[in-house]
């Protein structure tokens, strides 16, 4: 039986603006040594960083939680297949962004 990995814990970033009209959310997690962070806006895009590297960006979500969820689940792809790099990999959903993170870290 696969064991599931426990979800990442995201803390919101309370110095910068929140509310309406704030026009970017910033997301930090820690997951062993890598510090990741998540930049999201209110019309629906988004960006990854892991360790200052960015990784990951999605645009086109209806909001900045769609981008969110979709950036979470990208991270938590990345830091899971760390942990087991001898994996084969499965079916991944959204696979067009998790292709697009795997050209960018092959360049």
């Amino acid at each position: 039986m696969k064991m599931k990995k426990k979800k990442m814990d995201w803390t919101p970033d309370l110095s910068l603006p929140a509310g309406k009209g704030a026009t970017l959310q910033r997301f930090t997690a820690t997951d062993g040594e890598d510090q990741l962070e998540i930049d999201t806006t209110p019309w629906g895009e988004g960006d990854l960083k892991i360790n200052d590297e960015p990784v990951a960006h999605v645009a086109d979500n209806q909001s900045g939680g769609d981008a969110f969820r979709d950036l979470e689940a990208i991270a938590e792809e990345l830091e899971e297949r760390k942990v087991a790099p001898d994996r084969t990999p499965g079916p991944i959903r959204k696979t067009d962004k998790l292709d697009a993170i795997h050209r960018k870290q092959n360049v």
